[in-house]
């Protein structure tokens, strides 16, 4: 799939953190979700529970949200929390972001996804959003910006020559 530069951007600071695999992202408008909707399997993958508290998204308003697996393994632990701190900081910081996990049932029929399934998602809410997407892809540049600077900063943590 081809992303925009700003999104690919992003996919590439998320991805180059040892342990980090399997990023890619997508669009939604919130708008017109309701709680009810959030049953719905095609609705799985949104943030349930910050939608639940206004029942549905709110006027306007789209979410990009980042999707990434970890290798189990302690490095990849090291990487996730990094990430769980710079969404941390960014968030206090005003960023309408947040990180959380993602994974599906322990069964489907006779099949055992328990194990198999776990994924991390980084959502960014974007209220106001037009048909212009331009603000919003330059929020996502901002953040990849901010990421890279972070890895720059903080890499040697994470085994500066680990980084891909």
């Amino acid at each position: 799939m081809d992303y925009p530069p700003e999104i690919e951007r992003m996919h590439q600071a998320i991805a180059q953190l040892p342990g980090v695999h399997s990023v890619c992202s997508g669009i939604d408008d919130l708008q017109g979700i309701t709680g009810d909707d959030l049953r719905l399997p095609d609705q799985a993958h949104l943030p349930h529970g910050a939608l639940r508290r206004t029942n549905g998204g709110l006027t306007n308003e789209a979410l990009i949200q980042f999707e990434f697996q970890l290798e189990p393994s302690a490095t990849a632990w090291r990487s996730l929390e990094f990430i769980a701190w710079f969404v941390r900081d960014r968030a206090r910081g005003g960023e309408f972001l947040q990180i959380r996990p993602f994974a599906l049932p322990p069964e489907h029929g006779e099949q055992t996804q328990l194990g198999e399934t776990l994924r991390w998602h980084i959502d960014l809410f974007c209220p106001d959003t037009g048909d212009d997407l331009s603000p919003q892809l330059a929020r996502v540049a901002e953040l990849a910006k901010g990421l890279e600077l972070a890895i720059r900063l903080y890499g040697s943590r994470l085994g500066q020559d680990e980084l891909k």
